[in-house]
């Protein structure tokens, strides 16, 4: 990620369906979600190396939209730079974009008036070689990436009452996992790439946390772990199969509309402490296999958020400990096969081994159709709408057996 993060782009300014519990909401925030970014080009990409129809290299740009299709009214302001910059304060509003309302005018307007709920900070992704309390290289032997982060948490705080404090882990530089130095990385090299994104480079930012938090134990400061669930659902789903090139565009590595999409998703799940909508109509400027298997994405980065939890087991990201899942949408029972799939008039359950009950439902958990069986059953779907669906599978004692998702052609 190079310095073209400081150039300064101007424009014009459910339902889920497995039930959740979610208490706590937006910690008494207004209905509108005020923000203010302390960001980089790995939360907002502008402009990206080849043109989209607006703002689909940002997070601002995604989590506007998921809001929208929630009902939840977005507006952001933010500035390009490093935690060094950053710390140069007072902030300045650099950032316009197509759709997002801005939230603030620094032109015309002091900070507090801006009344912002929420501030998202985040670190560059190079640094991750010594630790967070470790004076920058090349710097004034004082200032390290944890003495910046709190010069600017006790400053935002002292503007303004009541902030939500995130911080949003990004992922790292691939550069030095290209031993030819160029980009693409071959399959190896981003195997390496992804490993150390989940594993030493998500070490850092844990450690990092821990000390924001052992610093200012009042703030209660929050953590997206952005960058090690992107780099699980590329590495432990169907998303695997995505060519590297249609995430990323360098080494940087700035991403495609694809990653920010995904970032974007992350990032609106964990501030808004809830599940996105599965129904959610993914635009076809996101990579097909995403949108084709998205359901699979939301559950997979939603309990993801709900398992990165401190030594104690309270949530990094939720300023909420009940934040609950009751149920996980994909169960894993090998045993048990639905097919074919897609299907057009019927579909076939093998493997069961006791009585059961099958429920077939939309995206929305409307239930369309119940059903007995004791043995292999063949399920006719002739009535139903083309569509996607859920098959799910439970025991006489209602214990859930399966859930699998199923295309009607």
């Amino acid at each position: 990620m190079y310095m073209n993060n400081f150039k300064c782009v101007y424009k014009t300014w459910s339902v889920s369906l497995l039930t959740f519990v979610l208490v706590g909401g937006l910690t008494g925030q207004a209905d509108t979600t005020s923000m203010y970014i302390f960001g980089h080009s790995l939360i907002v990409h502008d402009p990206p190396a080849m043109p989209t129809p607006s703002d689909e290299t940002t997070v601002p740009h995604w989590f506007y939209l998921l809001g929208q299709s929630s009902g939840k009214n977005y507006e952001v302001a933010g500035q390009y730079g490093f935690l060094p910059q950053h710390a140069d304060l007072p902030p300045i509003s650099q950032w316009g974009f197509d759709s997002v309302p801005p939230a603030w005018d620094s032109d015309n307007m002091p900070f507090p008036d801006a009344d912002f709920s929420h501030i998202l900070l985040t670190a560059a992704n190079f640094i991750q070689y010594q630790p967070a309390h470790y004076p920058y290289d090349g710097g004034n032997g004082v200032e390290s990436p944890l003495s910046a982060t709190l010069e600017i948490f006790d400053w935002v705080q002292l503007q303004q009452d009541s902030l939500s404090l995130y911080v949003y882990e990004n992922w790292p530089d691939m550069a030095p996992f290209l031993s030819n130095g160029s980009f693409p990385p071959t399959e190896s090299e981003l195997a390496s790439y992804h490993a150390f994104t989940l594993g030493t480079f998500n070490d850092w930012w844990i450690e990092y946390h821990d000390s924001l938090l052992v610093a200012r134990p009042s703030d209660s400061i929050r953590m997206i772990p952005v960058g090690p669930v992107i780099a699980g659902l590329l590495t432990e789903t169907t998303l695997s199969q995505i060519a590297v090139t249609d995430l990323y565009e360098d080494d940087a590595p700035h991403g495609k509309p694809t990653i920010y999409f995904l970032a974007g998703l992350i990032t609106y799940m964990g501030v808004y402490q809830e599940i996105a909508p599965f129904d959610y109509p993914v635009p076809d400027i996101v990579d097909s296999i995403v949108v084709q298997n998205f359901p699979e994405v939301v559950n997979y980065a939603w309990n993801k958020l709900l398992d990165f939890n401190d030594s104690l087991g309270h949530s990094r990201v939720f300023y909420s400990d009940d934040v609950v899942a009751q149920t996980d949408l994909h169960l894993q029972n090998d045993a048990i096969v639905i097919y074919p799939n897609p299907a057009q008039d019927y579909f076939q359950i093998k493997g069961v081994l006791e009585p059961f009950d099958i429920d077939i439902l939309d995206i929305n958990g409307n239930v369309f159709e119940n059903l007995n069986a004791s043995m292999d059953v063949l399920i006719d779907i002739s009535a139903l709408p083309p569509g996607l669906y859920f098959v799910r599978v439970r025991n006489q004692t209602n214990t859930m057996l399966e859930v699998q998702k199923i295309l009607k052609q």
